[in-house]
């Protein structure tokens, strides 16, 4: 079969974008994500929210970006789950058990 080629041009660009002004008086403060990633107690509070929330998918997207950071053999000796389940519940059709949440939840907070 004979493929057609599309050209496909960008309909958006930085020049689009409105420009953004603060107020004076308002500070700003950098925001560094690779610190905040690192760091359990946000890790935590964001997990947290994820149940709070019914959002599995964020779940797993934060705990998956955390352990990127992360030592995965540390981690597989604080929470106690097999370096396997590990990965195998991180993945786009993982699903994690209620065992291993709270282990995982557990070996951040303490």
């Amino acid at each position: 079969m004979h493929k057609n080629k599309i050209s496909h041009k960008h309909t958006s660009s930085f020049e689009n974008i409105p420009t953004l002004h603060i107020k004076k008086g308002v500070e700003v403060c950098d925001f560094k994500a690779i610190e905040r990633i690192r760091n359990k107690k946000y890790v935590a509070q964001a997990l947290w929210c994820c149940l709070l929330e019914n959002d599995p998918h964020a779940f797993k997207e934060i705990l998956k970006a955390h352990l990127e950071m992360k030592n995965k053999e540390k981690v597989v000796k604080e929470t106690g789950i097999s370096r396997r389940t590990l990965f195998r519940m991180l993945s786009k059709n993982g699903n994690p058990t209620l065992d291993n949440i709270s282990r995982i939840i557990h070996g951040l907070c303490a």
